[in-house]
């Protein structure tokens, strides 16, 4: 199956890395990443990599495939991370071309 556009893997994963080069390990007890797109599953790959090297194993990840595409036609990422009692620690939304 090929793609007529290449997807943004090195993208994604680069925006995460920064995310949470950017956001206290310690501080967070739980990281959402949503990923809005058509081929939502690969780059949610790329999303699950950088946090699996990045975080402590105790960190909660919740991984979100938002399919369909948006209505800009990109790929969109939301990252969210929490601390205790659920509170917002940080939040980033990227969007790459499609």
């Amino acid at each position: 199956m090929s793609h007529p556009h290449a997807l943004p893997l090195k993208s994604v994963a680069a925006a995460t890395d920064s995310f949470l080069a950017d956001l206290s390990p310690k501080a967070a007890c739980r990281v959402e990443a949503k990923v809005a797109s058509c081929d939502g599953m690969p780059l949610l790959c790329a999303v699950e990599a950088v946090l699996g090297e990045a975080l402590p194993k105790r960190v909660t990840q919740e991984l979100v495939w938002l399919s369909g595409t948006p209505r800009t036609g990109a790929h969109v990422l939301q990252l969210q991370a929490f601390g205790p009692h659920n509170v917002l620690l940080a939040e980033a939304r990227h969007e790459f071309a499609g």
